[in-house]
């Protein structure tokens, strides 16, 4: 089989137009095999995956380095999402996230620009454990499939 086959993201088919259900425009709105209608107003965004990608990509910083999570990166990535594609955001983050600012100073909340840019931020709890070292991830899932609409990560999920 083709690598990621069989796996199927919202808005990008494995639902079928209902005939019932009539979006903007008229058309067919599509939905999901439960005959959920996709969201497709609004992206679910792992903040620690983007922000150390980001570090790491752009900023050029080693995995070992403490400071590899940068906000710019998440910064840049939600204000292109709101004000390019007009999506509303939902970020994920861990409770307690503890970043450092651009000035080298700690920050333990998202930054205020940032939050003003998002519907919402869903704080996800520090669990401690094999189990719950992607709990994370398991939250951008879970706000992903409860608001049926897409997600925003750089993990590859190979442990799902």
């Amino acid at each position: 089989a083709a690598k990621g086959a069989g796996k199927v993201a919202p808005g990008y088919g494995g639902g079928q137009p209902s005939g019932r259900k009539y979006g903007k425009g008229g058309g067919a709105m599509r939905t999901d095999s439960e005959g959920r209608p996709y969201d497709l107003t609004r992206v679910v965004v792992n903040f620690a995956n983007v922000g150390s990608t980001y570090g790491e990509k752009v900023l050029k910083r080693r995995k070992g380095d403490c400071r590899l999570f940068d906000y710019e990166g998440v910064r840049r990535g939600v204000k292109h999402l709101t004000e390019i594609k007009g999506l509303k955001v939902i970020g994920v983050v861990f409770e307690n996230f503890r970043a450092v600012s651009q000035n080298g100073e700690e920050c333990w909340d998202v930054p205020e620009d940032i939050q003003k840019m998002c519907e919402s931020i869903e704080r996800t709890p520090r669990l401690s454990g094999q189990q719950h070292k992607s709990a994370d991830d398991e939250m951008t899932i879970k706000c992903a499939y409860r608001r049926n609409c897409k997600f925003l990560d750089n993990d590859n999920y190979h442990d799902w």
